[in-house]
């Protein structure tokens, strides 16, 4: 098995989150629906432990993502049906997200408040397989897939891969204009966008350098 992780910066506004304590072990552990985005809310001092747990039902890459805390120092945790650390992301003070490719089963996901500030803080929490993957030959080379987004949702539109020698960016088009863009030369990029206008949109996927295997997930809320 192989697995990721790395940080990203993603910042949305405020939600409700659950109830303090229902959730403070792995035999509490709240059920994730897979390709779906719950919320949650851990506190200094009281609650500050989540466990969450989700069904993966084959083989397949992920992204699992923690987002919403803003400036506050959340870490994520994620964990095989045996309770075996397989990622972590714990950069301090951004949301964070661990991605790679995973056999079918359960797995557990902790979400942990590293901040000292006696405070609460709502997050969002998903966990998303690959919508498509490919293969691009080099620098140049290009793919694009046309999806439908309905205004008012939040999608998360993640690119993962696993070369040291490939750079694939993201990029979002409404027709010929674009609209937003990743560019990171890390192995994975993230486009969040909230459309005013339902409709088709068009996701590019282009090599900036190497060839290589790609994943793109899509998710919202």
């Amino acid at each position: 098995m192989f697995f990721c992780w790395i940080l990203v910066a993603i910042f949305l506004g405020s939600f409700p989150g659950l109830a303090t304590g229902e959730n403070d072990s792995p035999l509490g552990a709240s059920s994730l629906t897979l390709n779906q985005v719950s919320s949650g809310t851990v506190c200094q001092p009281d609650d500050p432990v989540d466990w969450w747990k989700v069904y993966v039902s084959s083989a397949s890459e992920i992204v699992v993502f923690l987002d919403g805390v803003g400036a506050l120092d959340v870490d994520l945790y994620f964990y095989d049906a045996n309770l075996n650390l397989l990622a972590q992301s714990t950069g301090g003070g951004a949301d964070e997200v661990v991605f790679g490719s995973v056999r079918g089963g359960w797995y557990y996901i902790k979400v942990v408040a590293c901040f000292s500030s006696n405070t609460c803080i709502n997050y969002y929490l998903g966990v998303t397989t690959s919508d498509a993957c490919g293969y691009l030959s080099g620098y140049g080379d290009y793919d694009i897939y046309r999806v439908y987004l309905s205004a008012g949702n939040t999608y998360y539109i993640f690119l993962t891969d696993h070369s040291r020698t490939f750079d694939p960016d993201l990029f979002l088009f409404r027709d010929t204009t674009l609209i937003a863009e990743s560019d990171s030369a890390d192995n994975i990029d993230v486009i969040v966008y909230t459309p005013s206008i339902s409709g088709y949109y068009t996701i590019a996927v282009a090599s900036a350098g190497g060839s290589g295997n790609y994943c793109l997930l899509v998710i919202s809320r």
